[in-house]
């Protein structure tokens, strides 16, 4: 009448095993987050009165490669763009939707930044400083950009592991930007919202 001891001891091992594994999860050492999404990209001409503004859905996809400083605390390089084909115009009250369908507004950032996460529920905060851009392009060919000015991105997560390295999860990106265009004396303040899904390996 042994079986059901050995039986409930072999239960509580595996148990006990899993749940040492997931307590095993951390995030130190190599770190790289891929994300890709959908969103909203809005620059307006900050000098300009009344004001213009050019905005449209945008898709965003996001590189992050980098390393852990201390466990759970990552230092990375940051790689962002955005694009919003066939944007609206608005000049003052007077709004063109879909001016041009050859067009795309395109919002690029190069950036440092730091990521955090909080453990065991695998949520992160992140930050980032970038030098930022602006680009108009009509069939892949670029027509008309800015000079590079300066961006600040906040994103927020959650990830759940899928491997011992792995984790998939969902988040939400805001990039600022405030871009000077010094052959026209123009500036640009820029926002851009963005829900992503992400995956990371560290």
């Amino acid at each position: 009448m042994r079986y059901p001891s050995i039986i409930a001891a072999l239960l509580f091992s595996a148990t006990t095993a899993s749940a040492q594994e997931y307590d095993e999860h951390v995030h130190d050492g190599f770190y790289l987050r891929l994300q890709v999404g959908g969103g909203y990209l809005r620059a307006s001409a900050a000098d300009f009165t009344p004001e213009v503004a050019v905005k449209g859905a945008s898709g965003n996809i996001n590189a992050e490669i980098g390393f852990a400083l201390v466990n759970n605390l990552i230092l990375y390089g940051k790689f962002y763009g955005a694009a919003s084909p066939n944007p609206s115009i608005q000049v003052g009250d007077l709004s063109v939707d879909n001016a041009n369908e050859e067009w795309s507004q395109n919002l690029g950032a190069v950036g440092l930044g730091v990521t955090y996460y909080f453990m065991p529920a695998n949520i992160y905060l992140s930050g980032a400083i970038s030098y930022t851009q602006l680009s108009i392009s009509e069939q892949g060919e670029t027509i008309a950009e800015t000079d590079l000015g300066g961006g600040l991105h906040l994103g927020i997560g959650k990830e759940w592991w899928v491997s011992k390295n792995w984790g998939l999860g969902i988040g939400a990106e805001l990039a600022l930007g405030r871009i000077r265009d010094d052959s026209n004396n123009d500036s640009w303040n820029v926002t851009n919202v963005a829900i992503v899904l992400s995956a990371t390996y560290n």
